[in-house]
């Protein structure tokens, strides 16, 4: 069973209190689901000696399955944490049939290491003798794969790649390219935690709360309530406060991808610039770094 983002996040923020609500969210990208943080020593911003002492332990060797560092497991999980994780796409990137394919991950989702988002686009509606453009007539609608545990991400994505041929491991190679592409991990979290808290706001835990893609566009969050209420949401996690133009551009996309949305809900690091903050209405739900502190709260 894979435990909810909420919960790996509050008993991470009990193990490092002490870190800035920022600082707690991108190190939880990187440590966040570990079984055991001691000797994670996160005090002074010390990454380099944390993820030396990550290595060093083989603190993810001894929580995971020995068989997902190995080929064809190991390759398919690095495609899916760099890549965007729609399944027959990894799949034919790293060359593994569709059979043997879900197999593995079949045993990956057992093993808690993934999890699938199963898509919600709707398929196109086919006539007879209907004319298809050419750019959708190879187009299929595909569920996504993705990570149980931000940990597991980011060791695919850091720090299973920098791996030699002799089982060594590139730890400054990693801090260097954390201080690159650390992003692509904060925002994921941030997002996830985003869904968290509009659903802990809106009083619903059990509501049907995911990202949304489909052949025009993908949305960080659509919520559907059961009685119809639609809730379409965008983070960003940014050192620039969320514009207006950002939500009139959103608005636009949910109306190419045929949604409605009863209500939309924006999320951001750095807040909300002046114009976009006083044109709040009952249909916008704006939510600043500070309101994450929520998920926090309620221990």
């Amino acid at each position: 069973m894979v435990l909810s983002i909420k919960y790996d996040f509050q008993t991470f923020y009990l193990n490092y209190p002490f870190l800035k609500l920022d600082s707690l969210i991108e190190y939880f990208s990187i440590f966040g689901g570990l079984q055991d943080y001691s000797g994670i020593n996160l005090h002074n911003n010390m990454l380099k000696d944390a993820l030396q002492e990550l290595i060093d332990k083989k603190i993810i060797e001894q929580e995971l399955p020995f068989f997902v560092f190995d080929d064809p497991f190991r390759k398919l999980l690095i495609q899916i944490a760099r890549g965007d994780g729609l399944i027959d796409s990894s799949l034919n990137r790293v060359s593994i049939g569709q059979t043997l394919g879900y197999d593995i991950i079949k045993e990956l989702v057992k093993n808690s290491i993934l999890y699938i988002v199963d898509s919600r686009e709707l398929p196109i509606k086919r006539y007879s003798k209907q004319l298809i453009k050419k750019e959708l007539r190879g187009y299929n609608i595909q569920n996504k794969l993705r990570f149980a545990k931000p940990i597991y991400k980011f060791w695919f994505a850091f720090v299973e790649p920098s791996r030699d041929s002799y089982n060594n491991i590139d730890i400054d190679a990693i801090v260097q390219n954390l201080k690159k592409y650390q992003y692509r991990l904060t925002y994921l979290v941030f997002e996830q935690l985003s869904r968290e808290l509009l659903k802990d706001f809106l009083g619903e835990d059990e509501l049907n709360c995911n990202s949304y893609w489909d052949r025009y566009s993908e949305f960080d969050i659509y919520c559907k309530k059961d009685d119809g209420l639609a809730i379409v949401g965008e983070c960003k996690y940014t050192n620039r406060p969320l514009t207006k133009a950002e939500l009139i551009k959103l608005e636009a996309k949910i109306e190419q991808s045929g949604l409605f949305a009863d209500k939309i809900a924006l999320f951001s690091k750095s807040g909300f610039s002046s114009e976009l903050s006083k044109s709040q209405s009952e249909k916008l739900l704006l939510f600043e770094l500070e309101d994450f502190r929520e998920l926090l709260n309620t221990l």
